[in-house]
C-alpha cells in the first residue's frame, strides 16, 4: 500500500548557495546557504499561512566525498524582525546522522502567521558540499484551517563570492 502524496507547499521559498572558498591553513572551508521563507514578488502566494514547523533535507553532493569519521561543521543564524505573529522564538534542530543528508528543522515556540509583511531567513554554514536541490516538508495552513504536512522541492540558486 502506498501513502498519498504530500500536498504541495504553501510558503514560497528562496535558496541561494554561496561555493566555499578555500580554507586557511588548518581551518575548514564552509559553504553558505540563505534560505528565505515568506518573500513573494510575483504574489502567487495566497495569505495568511499558518506555519508549525519547517524541514529542509540538504543533500551531499554527489561528487563530494567526506569521510565518515569526520564531523559536519555547522554554523546557523535567524533573521526575524519581532512581532506579532511571528513565531515569537524559533528554534533550530539540526540532525547529521546521515552522510548523505544535513536534516535543518525549524520550529516556532507559537505557531508563525505569514502574512507577506515579512520574512525568515536562515543562514547556514556548512563544511559538507551540498547537492542542488533541496527537499522541504512545512506544516502549514491556509487562514484558521488544520494545519497539514506538505512537500517539495527548492532549488539552489547559486550566488556569486564577493570580490
Amino acid at each position: 500500500m502506498t501513502s498519498p502524496n504530500p500536498a504541495p507547499l504553501l510558503l514560497p521559498y528562496h535558496l541561494e548557495h554561496t561555493p566555499a572558498t578555500t580554507a586557511q591553513p588548518g581551518a575548514t572551508a564552509l559553504h553558505r546557504v540563505r534560505l528565505t521563507i515568506g518573500n513573494d514578488p510575483t504574489g502567487r502566494t495566497t495569505w495568511p499561512i499558518r506555519c508549525q514547523r519547517v524541514a529542509l533535507a540538504l543533500p551531499v553532493a554527489d561528487n563530494a566525498s567526506a569521510p565518515a569519521d569526520e564531523p559536519v561543521i555547522l554554523r546557523t543564524r535567524l533573521d526575524l524582525e519581532r512581532g506579532h505573529g511571528r513565531g515569537r522564538q524559533w528554534l533550530v534542530e539540526t540532525t547529521t546522522t546521515d552522510p548523505s543528508t544535513t536534516l535543518l528543522t525549524l520550529v516556532p515556540a507559537e505557531p508563525a502567521h505569514f502574512d507577506g509583511t515579512w520574512t525568515l531567513a536562515l543562514t547556514l554554514d556548512i563544511s559538507s558540499p551540498l547537492g542542488n536541490r533541496t527537499r522541504i516538508t512545512e506544516d502549514t495552513a491556509l487562514g484558521d484551517t488544520s494545519p497539514q504536512r506538505r512537500a517539495g522541492n527548492a532549488p539552489l540558486t547559486a550566488t556569486p563570492l564577493p570580490n
